[in-house]
């Protein structure tokens, strides 16, 4: 009969060339999260020499490449701590638990291990069991030896980790103390109403000890986002020319119209007209002179996106400047999260505006408005075009205090989408609903048909 550490070390070499086989039928998503998976079994010293190099941030191609290294690498290392930690026999309780059977077992499971032997876990492994302490939403979740890979789909678990990284480790095994019993009590409570209860003290302890004075339910963002969520400088450019090789000329004039959308009437002449005034018009543009166009807006603004001007209230990503961190944001007050909107709202001209303020319209549900799809074919839509062009000059055309009106409708339309981003449900579909009323009231502009046939504004 084989040994223990020689049925896992098959297993593992199995896994990894199982990888390997299939990695040109991973996608993106996959690619990082296999990344993340691994990431959170190496000791903070191998990682930084085996992640050298890496970002979330890398092209498909460029993550695919970096795996074919990297697994063979990683599995090599979890042979290695394996025959480490058993090679005086089978034990698996701390110190002699491998990193990959901490994130195997079931919370319920592996906390009972940690309590037992507390001043035994390495402070790296406590900081990831409180992170994931913060991310007990759920009585299911402490018997899920699913958790502690499903919590690496979300940015939280790595903001929650990096601020553990500053508390004292003497704080630490502190609070994980008191995680311990709490964790042994919702496992043996009896009703989902006690559970629930003690899953929000262990969630609050965790969230105490890493300075978060919020539920981090409420700080979850989307899953698989990547992190950390700012692109590095000269990567999105990268992208951008990579992804312009490959494209038809019908693609990249839709792409430029992207670019352009963007821009302020100001960027537009400076950096916009050189190229145009090489070319009869914009579609005799060949598709160098596209790549070219759509390159240099794209190093002029980046870190734009045409759906950010929606996405900011929820996220921090501005549409004008330096996004906010996601953490800080969703802790700031909504006063000062309007300071940072309008500060936002000021470097924008009227003609952005009305683009603003037109998508709105011309968007039925709010899904739609922050559906980048949705968003990017409204540039050929004829009647978006001419309800950008009818707002632009009812309300901001020069003469009229240099756009006020604009100015002020736009203002109150930042008001009140702050606020729609702290409703739910049908509370907040109305707001939006009043808001695409409001934009079509001050424009005199219609808005598009509701699913009912019906007409908003």
């Amino acid at each position: 009969m084989k040994s223990y550490v020689e049925l896992v070390s098959r297993r593992l070499e199995d896994r990894g060339n199982n990888i390997l086989g299939n990695l040109e039928q991973f996608l993106e998503p996959q690619l990082r999260f296999t990344m993340r998976i691994f990431g959170d079994c190496l000791d903070e010293e191998t990682r930084a020499t085996m992640f050298s190099g890496y970002s979330e941030h890398l092209s498909e191609q460029e993550l695919r490449a970096f795996a074919a290294d990297f697994v063979p690498a990683y599995t090599r290392y979890a042979i290695a701590e394996l025959e480490e930690k058993k090679k005086d026999g089978e034990r698996h309780e701390p110190p002699f638990l491998t990193q990959e059977e901490y994130q195997e077992m079931a919370v319920r499971e592996k906390w009972a291990r940690i309590a037992e032997h507390m001043d035994l876990v390495p402070p790296l492994q406590l900081r990831r069991e409180v992170a994931r302490a913060a991310m007990l939403f759920r009585p299911y979740m402490l018997s899920d030896p699913g958790f502690n890979e499903g919590v690496l789909e979300f940015s939280l678990y790595f903001d929650l980790h990096q601020l553990l990284r500053s508390v004292s480790e003497t704080r630490l095994r502190g609070a994980a103390g008191e995680i311990a019993p709490r964790i042994a009590a919702a496992v043996a409570a009896t009703s989902e109403e006690g559970r629930e209860g003690l899953l929000r003290e262990i969630r609050t302890a965790a969230a105490s000890v890493a300075g978060l004075p919020a539920d981090p339910e409420t700080l979850l963002g989307p899953p698989m986002e990547k992190y950390p969520r700012e692109v590095p400088p000269g990567y999105r450019l990268r992208e951008l020319k990579n992804t312009l090789a490959t494209m038809t000329l019908k693609d990249l004039r839709l792409s430029a119209l992207v670019h352009l959308d963007l821009l302020t009437v100001e960027e537009t002449r400076r950096i916009v007209l050189p190229f145009l005034a090489k070319y009869p018009s914009f579609y005799e543009m060949p598709s160098k002179g596209l790549r070219e166009l759509i390159l240099a807006v794209g190093a002029g603004v980046d870190g734009r996106s045409i759906t950010y001007f929606i996405e900011r209230y929820g996220s921090g990503w501005m549409a004008m400047t330096k996004p906010v961190d996601y953490i800080v944001w969703k802790l700031m007050p909504g006063e000062a999260r309007v300071d940072a909107l309008r500060r936002d709202n000021e470097l924008m001209d009227a003609a952005m505006m009305s683009r603003h303020l037109a998508r709105f319209l011309h968007s039925e549900s709010e899904r739609d408005l922050s559906d980048a799809g949705v968003q990017i074919a409204l540039l050929t839509d004829a009647r978006f075009v001419a309800d950008h062009g009818a707002i632009l000059a009812r309300l901001g055309a020069e003469g009229e205090g240099e756009g006020e009106r604009i100015k002020r409708l736009y203002d109150a339309v930042t008001l009140s989408s702050a606020l729609m981003a702290g409703q739910r449900g049908e509370e907040r579909e109305s707001a939006y609903q009043a808001i695409r009323g409001m934009i079509a009231d001050a424009a005199g502009v219609i808005a598009a048909t509701t699913e009912g046939g019906k007409i908003d504004g």
